[in-house]
């Protein structure tokens, strides 16, 4: 056996102790361990080539003690560790360690030996953009029952931070406050924890950083990896966006394995549970659900009025709307919270200039085409039904039964699609009006709807036809 052979058997038998004992994950070995090759063995150092496409820093901070743990139990000896780059033309290019990391082990005489060396000091990371908004905190969210639940996980996070919740998926409509619980999140645990590297993104940020750093030559790519893998808490908001892309599904696939392989918290959102979202890659839906998933729903009347509370007396004075106006927009405002907040803003900046008591008359007034929005989602269920079934000529108990073949599947999807975006119901009562389906079902239907939409003409006709006579 020459001496190229005897390095490569050397190897195998670390790389094998890595695997057995435990130390490595899967995603560890297939992604770093695996692509590493052993050039030499000096007899207290092992020369170890890398591939340049993998992120260095991270790799080293989570996988050079365990190397270095290994080769003593194979080796019966203290080694030391020195790292080339595949293609470093001198030393001079290479990354190199060489200070054994002290064992956690004992049993190798060896490895006590690493362990009276001197523990090797890392670089320092530095502190990255977290992107968060300092406005989002937990003081401004009011809490009922809509979410009461994704708070109380949000609130175990920060205290606790052991990553038992990972990852936390928010899921729920445009404008329930999606936002500003991940930012608060990220904000309290930034205001506990000092040092704690968290980075706030949207899915589509994060995509168009991805396509920005592979349109680059030089060390772009492994640059925004190394921004992404370093965070101690991820927090990426509307992740169903990123299922347009393959390419960035792929790449986030890999930044969350390595994330939550090395114990960091990541935190995601989305419009709908990660088993609706179109053309998300099954490994990705299973990652996302393995976690706790949350909702967040359209508040109730009491929350809603808490809200307009406090958003007057943390933003306004306190009396410059009167309690019969703060009812009124409660009342009318009820699809979002972001549309709620955005009444207020409008009321409170008319009462701003027109320096005199606001009455609910004046609130009808410069609420109007919000207010006709509203009344035109006062439709029924049953309405939508009884015009879709005469639209595509089937009897109405059709819609509501079990029969799913085309002639019958496609009417009861563009009826699930009208209830959902011309009423205000939930999309579990959605479902009980359709013979007891569940909102997964109504969800699904609805995005059928929306993608046939964009390509079929004749569809959209039919659907802007059934639509005004709901406005």
């Amino acid at each position: 056996m020459n001496q190229q052979e005897k390095e490569q058997a050397i190897w195998a038998q670390i790389a094998e102790d890595l695997r057995s004992v435990g130390s490595v994950g899967a995603y560890g070995f297939e992604s770093y361990i695996s692509k590493l090759k052993l050039l030499r063995d000096t007899g207290t150092k092992l020369i170890l080539e890398y591939p340049q496409d993998i992120v260095f820093d991270w790799f080293e901070i989570n996988y050079h003690d365990q190397i270095v743990n290994a080769a003593a139990r194979v080796l019966n000896a203290a080694r030391t560790i020195e790292y080339v780059a595949a293609g470093a033309d001198s030393p001079s290019e290479a990354h190199v360690q060489s200070v054994a990391t002290e064992s956690a082990c004992t049993t190798a005489p060896a490895e006590k030996k690493a362990g009276a060396a001197r523990r090797r000091t890392r670089r320092s990371s530095s502190p990255i953009n977290s992107g968060l908004n300092a406005d989002y905190t937990f003081d401004g969210y009011v809490v009922g029952s809509n979410n009461e639940f994704a708070y109380a996980a949000a609130q175990a996070i920060v205290n606790n931070c052991d990553c038992k919740y990972n990852p936390l998926f928010v899921h729920g409509d445009s404008g329930l406050g999606k936002t500003h619980l991940l930012q608060a999140i990220g904000n309290a645990i930034q205001a506990k924890n000092e040092g704690t590297q968290v980075l706030y993104v949207t899915s589509e940020d994060f995509t168009n950083a991805y396509i920005e750093a592979i349109s680059k030559k030089g060390d772009t790519l492994n640059a925004f990896r190394r921004k992404y893998r370093k965070a101690d808490v991820l927090l990426i908001d509307d992740v169903q966006f990123m299922a347009r892309a393959g390419k960035t599904q792929e790449e986030f696939f890999h930044t969350f394995n390595a994330l939550f392989e090395s114990g960091k918290q990541i935190i995601l959102s989305a419009d709908c549970p990660a088993s609706n979202i179109t053309n998300l890659e099954a490994r990705l839906t299973t990652r996302f659900e393995q976690g706790l998933t949350v909702s967040l729903q359209a508040p109730d009347y009491e929350t809603r009025m808490a809200i307009l509370r406090q958003k007057l007396r943390r933003q306004w004075k306190s009396d410059l709307l009167s309690n019969e106006v703060l009812e009124f927009l409660a009342k009318n405002v009820t699809h979002s919270i972001r549309a709620l907040e955005g009444a207020l803003v409008r009321m409170t900046s008319y009462a701003s200039f027109a320096r005199r008591t606001i009455t609910v008359a004046d609130a009808r007034i410069q609420l109007k085409d919000l207010l006709r929005q509203q009344h035109g989602s006062k439709v029924t269920i049953s309405e939508i039904q009884q015009r879709v079934a005469d639209e595509f000529n089937i009897r109405l108990a059709d819609i509501n039964g079990r029969r799913r073949t085309a002639a019958i599947a496609h009417p009861r999807q563009v009826a699930m699609y009208l209830a959902r975006k011309h009423t205000d119901t939930s999309l579990q009562d959605i479902g009980a009006a359709f013979g007891g389906r569940d909102h997964g079902t109504v969800l699904h239907a609805a995005k059928t709807i929306e993608q046939k939409l964009r390509d079929d003409s004749e569809l959209r006709s039919v659907v802007d036809r059934l639509a005004a006579a709901f406005a």
